[in-house]
């Protein structure tokens, strides 16, 4: 199988279990636990050793400008922990998911101007209509109500955008399970202060209890961090990121399913008034796959 298909296969399961693990994450904070910033401070040391523990049973034989882009996209998403966790707290999945996924745009600026990536036009017309098509999915779910500051919102889809690109920058100086080992293990490293807020600290011991659902979405965080990587491998970031777009989509259908089992985090999402960015987000994705590769 030739690498640019194996890059394609992580490119496409790489959303769906990014969005699987913000499913459980919200079914954990709202069914869950009482101090998420508590539980938040569990998932980061379960990052933290994750890296550790991974980086053990690799070879290091590299200098430290080759380690910069893991190190950089570690930092980054430790930055997005206690944000994270926030959102997810007071907002549906869909909803969440749906704004942030216009950071494809912001991959695509950066991969032109500094790694040189330029598609098709065609191409970047996909990207467009991947992005309309999110647009018309988060208008329609809940009507946007949207509990959270903007802000926060605004450095998630920046920050989630250079992560992906600094992930880019690894693949082409590092393997990829390297890269992993230090942008998980510095994820974690860098949300652990969480510690020194007081109230925090008192609740991790009553929160130490859920360890097992902990494990449980931070494993699916390695999974989707390792998918990006193996995608980004033998994909440009544009192409890359843009396919992460039907991580809403993804949510969407797997909210449906929580539904049908009757568990209920969020409202019972209607497929049928979907169909048109459903169908847009489809076609952008094939036009990407068509003229982008």
């Amino acid at each position: 199988m030739s690498p640019l298909i194996i890059s394609l296969f992580f490119a496409i399961i790489s959303p769906f279990i990014w969005g699987f693990m913000n499913l459980i994450d919200k079914f954990i904070i709202s069914h869950r636990v009482k101090n998420v910033q508590s539980f938040a401070f569990i998932a980061a040391f379960i990052n933290f050793l994750s890296g550790i523990v991974l980086a053990l049973f690799l070879s290091w034989n590299y200098n430290l400008k080759d380690l910069f882009p893991s190190l950089i996209s570690g930092i980054i998403m430790g930055t997005q922990f206690y944000i994270y966790y926030l959102i997810v707290e007071k907002e549906d999945s869909s909803n969440y998911v749906s704004l942030i996924y216009s950071y494809p745009l912001v991959v695509g600026l950066l991969s032109y101007f500094f790694l040189n990536e330029k598609l098709p036009l065609i191409a970047y017309f996909g990207m467009i209509l991947i992005i309309l098509g999110i647009t018309l999915l988060s208008l329609k779910s809940n009507k946007l109500k949207i509990k959270i500051f903007s802000w926060m919102m605004l450095y998630m889809i920046i920050s989630t955008a250079v992560y992906e690109f600094f992930i880019k920058m690894s693949t082409n100086n590092l393997p990829e399970l390297n890269g992993l080992a230090i942008t998980i293990g510095i994820c974690g490293l860098v949300a652990l202060p969480l510690a020194l807020n007081k109230k925090i600290r008192k609740g991790i011991s009553k929160e130490f209890k859920h360890i097992p659902w902990a494990l449980f979405s931070e494993a699916l965080t390695f999974l989707g961090i390792l998918t990006t990587y193996y995608a980004m491998t033998g994909l440009p970031a544009t192409i890359v990121s843009s396919i992460a777009a039907i991580q809403p989509l993804a949510v969407l259908f797997m909210e449906k399913v929580f539904h049908f089992f009757n568990i209920k985090i969020a409202v019972n999402p209607s497929i049928r008034k979907r169909l048109l960015p459903i169908s847009l987000i489809v076609l952008g994705v094939i036009l990407l796959y068509a003229f982008g590769l």
